[in-house]
């Protein structure tokens, strides 16, 4: 007989505030470290059985993964193994991340629009789509500056990456709209972001020659030492000669101090 039980957000809540609990996140690592509940441990084939063999079977465990539905197969596991107080979560971290993180601002009707055509969440601004892309990456690759600048005044997160490990800056070096890359810089993105081949959001526009927006990265604070996991730097990726001089005249300037790259 099933000892585990679906729990609902709120009352995990306040299970977590009133008792011992044991929180486990068995999402993917890439998207644990992109966001999860605060006390939560990532929770993997390389720790399951040593959490099974060495944690006290009396202590509340509450899992969570991305809807609330593979968790509940764990809850089980858990339960067959001893455990007395097994929960799976409802809704999954979707649905908890949605009620502890609320828009911050009320959204234009525009916006919400945009957003439900696009097949986000409204109410969630961080939930993602194909290839883990929120509705701020989304909107920049598509160039929309009306999107992106309600997006970010309404809360949405700028520090989050898709599945390749590229930000909404990247996404917006893309586009090639240097307005649309200041704004994120403005909105404090990490400028020297490295995606899982190491490219930064310099390294891509050097790679396309775009001066203005290696100008405009470089002196907000943008590593032009930083290089791609097989060693290529902006210089050693600039796509022509005009930038190759510009680029190497920044890196001299940094080096002798005449100039400062300061953050937006």
């Amino acid at each position: 007989m099933s000892k585990w039980q679906v729990l609902n957000i709120e009352t995990a809540e306040r299970m977590i505030a009133e008792q011992n609990v044991i929180v486990l996140d068995m999402r993917d690592i890439r998207s644990y470290s992109m966001g999860h509940y605060p006390t939560a441990l990532h929770l993997d084939d390389s720790n399951l059985r040593m959490l099974l063999k060495h944690t006290n079977k009396s202590l509340p465990i509450i899992i969570y993964c991305y809807h609330g539905h593979s968790s509940r197969d764990m809850a089980q596991l858990f339960s067959d193994f001893g455990f007395s107080c097994c929960y799976s979560l409802e809704g999954g971290y979707e649905a908890w991340f949605q009620a502890l993180n609320p828009p911050m601002k009320k959204l234009s009707p525009e916006l919400t629009n945009w957003l439900t055509n696009e097949g986000f969440n409204p109410e969630n601004l961080d939930s993602r789509l194909s290839n883990n892309e929120t509705a701020l990456m989304v909107a920049a690759r598509k160039g929309l500056y009306w999107v992106c600048n309600q997006l970010i005044d309404a809360g949405a997160s700028v520090d989050l990456k898709n599945a390749d490990g590229n930000n909404a800056l990247w996404m917006a070096c893309m586009f090639d709209d240097c307005e649309l890359v200041k704004l994120f810089i403005m909105a404090d993105i990490d400028v020297d972001n490295q995606n899982d081949n190491g490219a930064t959001a310099l390294i891509y526009a050097a790679s396309k020659g775009n001066h203005e927006m290696i100008n405009m990265l470089i002196n907000c604070g943008a590593n032009p030492s930083l290089t791609t996991l097989d060693g290529f730097s902006p210089l050693d990726v600039a796509g022509d000669l005009p930038t190759l001089r510009m680029i190497k005249n920044f890196v001299t300037n940094i080096q002798e101090g005449v100039i400062y790259p300061v953050s937006a």
